[in-house]
């Protein structure tokens, strides 16, 4: 994820190097709520995350995923003023106006092919998890008849990939949020529909480590107990790094938009966007899986 001094020390880390972590999971819980004035069909799972050791042997304290519609400890006040949080993240159907991101998911059980082109060569086999145990959720970019094109981290960034739109094996919603990340201003928007929600400053990739621009989805998320490295939280992202990093970097490449319980607002990080733990909490509180986050340069 982001720089020597920012190592996710539990979830990420069980990918790289065992020697470096106890363990770790995280998840972000993908929330599917009927938009209509039905009820809320949402999904809440709760998962320990055991300590770990960054590269530098540094302990970190052991936290806890507690994700879905509640924000993870101390709930912050919005920066700016937005929709009532209990707005639905998510909607069954396309809502009638103004921008809408359609999200796709694959049922429980099911294993879809991800392909090229449709019915093209296979890229990979995605199951109903993700590598971190999350709900398979990704950000669709584009669709053709019986097809949805999307993003999704077994892909390079800017590559889009093909699933079949079976709906034995998924299922599509929508949500109106959206995540904006200005690299050139520093700062990072949260949007519902047209409306801004709110708008923080943030820290972005450093010379040499830019972080990339582009369109990626929120794939995982997880809760740290005050985590010296990554704060409150951490949204990771569909998209990679694309720069060397650290020998022994327990991250992996993958991006993530996470918190810090320093100053942000500078560009030094190894290409992840950092935010404080209060835009974190506020973040997590509304957006599902497969939000779509756009990162300008």
């Amino acid at each position: 994820m982001d720089g020597v001094t920012e190592r996710i020390s539990t979830a990420l880390g069980a990918l790289v190097a065992a020697a470096l972590v106890v363990g770790g999971i995280v998840l972000l819980v993908h929330v599917l709520e009927s938009g209509g004035g039905g009820g809320s069909a949402a999904t809440i799972v709760r998962v320990q995350v055991p300590a770990g050791k960054t590269a530098d042997g540094r302990q970190a304290k052991p936290g806890h995923a507690a994700v879905g519609t509640k924000a993870p400890r101390r709930a912050a006040a919005p920066a700016s003023s937005g929709p009532n949080p209990a707005e639905p993240a998510s909607l069954l159907a396309r809502p009638a106006r103004g921008p809408a991101f359609e999200i796709v998911r694959i049922r429980e059980g099911a294993k879809v092919d991800l392909e090229s082109a449709p019915d093209g060569a296979v890229l990979a086999r995605l199951g109903d998890e993700t590598e971190f145990g999350s709900p398979a959720s990704f950000s669709v970019v584009e669709t053709k008849p019986g097809w949805l094109g999307i993003t999704a981290p077994q892909l390079p960034d800017g590559q889009v990939g093909w699933i079949a739109g079976d709906p034995s094996r998924v299922v599509v919603y929508w949500t109106r949020y959206s995540l904006h990340a200005d690299l050139a201003g520093r700062s990072l928007e949260l949007r519902y529909g047209d409306k801004v929600v709110g708008r923080w400053p943030v820290t972005v990739g450093g010379p040499g480590t830019e972080t990339p621009p582009g369109r990626y989805g929120v794939t995982d998320g997880v809760a740290f107990h005050e985590s010296p490295y990554y704060g409150c939280c951490a949204l990771a992202l569909s998209g990679h790094q694309d720069h060397e990093l650290p020998a022994g970097w327990i991250g992996g490449n993958r991006l993530a938009i996470h918190g810090t319980p320093g100053a942000v607002g500078t560009a030094e990080s190894l290409g992840c966007i950092r935010a404080t733990d209060e835009t974190m909490r506020f973040l997590f509180a509304r957006v599902p899986l497969g939000t779509p986050v756009f990162v300008a340069a």
